[in-house]
This record gives structure tokens, C-alpha cells and sequence, in this order.
């Protein structure tokens, strides 16, 4: 297993790293697959501008698909940005992120 960590930063740009590193644009919102070389995956979302309804600029959310993977995840701190929030889930090796189009 390896760890992925999806965040928004600035207010345009959803970043992934850990087992895969990337970067998406996303004003405003941005969702994308976690796609584990079997084909289980799990959907992620990132929107920017909530502020008014939680402390954080961005809302991350994460959507079962139907395959059920039994990845660990949790929320927690951008690690580089205190207040940020992010997601961390383990993934098996060889795990991509997608843009979902």
C-alpha cells in the first residue's frame, strides 16, 4: 500500500501526492478517479468557495462507486498549510487519479 494525499490549493488547483503526483486545475469545482490497477476506484471531489458554511476554503468529499475498496481513508491538514484540509488514503501500488471528464 502507499499513501495518496488530495488537497486544493490556491483557489484553483486540486494536488495530488504521494503514490502519484499531479496537479488539476479546478476553479471552482473539480472531481477525478482513484483507479487501482484491479479497477476498484473511488470518486473525489473539490470544490472552492465554500468558506461561509465551513472554516476551510475548499470541501473535499469522497464517493464510493460501487467496487467498495477497503483503502483506509481519513481527513485531516494539508500537510504544508495549517487550517487546509486533505485527504489521505492508501492505495495499492501502481494507483492513478483521473480527471473525471
Amino acid at each position: 500500500m502507499a499513501e495518496l494525499i488530495i488537497y486544493g490549493a490556491s483557489d484553483d488547483l486540486v494536488e495530488v501526492e504521494g503514490a502519484f503526483v499531479e496537479e488539476f486545475e479546478a476553479y471552482p469545482k473539480w472531481s477525478g478517479w482513484v483507479i487501482a490497477p484491479d479497477g476498484d476506484r473511488l470518486k473525489v471531489k473539490a470544490e472552492f468557495g465554500a468558506r461561509g458554511k465551513h472554516k476551510s476554503d475548499w470541501t473535499l468529499t469522497v464517493e464510493n462507486t460501487g467496487t467498495y475498496p477497503d483503502w483506509p481513508i481519513r481527513f485531516g491538514e494539508r500537510p504544508d498549510r495549517e487550517g487546509d484540509p486533505a485527504i489521505f488514503i492508501d492505495v495499492p501500488e501502481g494507483t492513478i487519479v483521473k480527471e473525471n471528464n
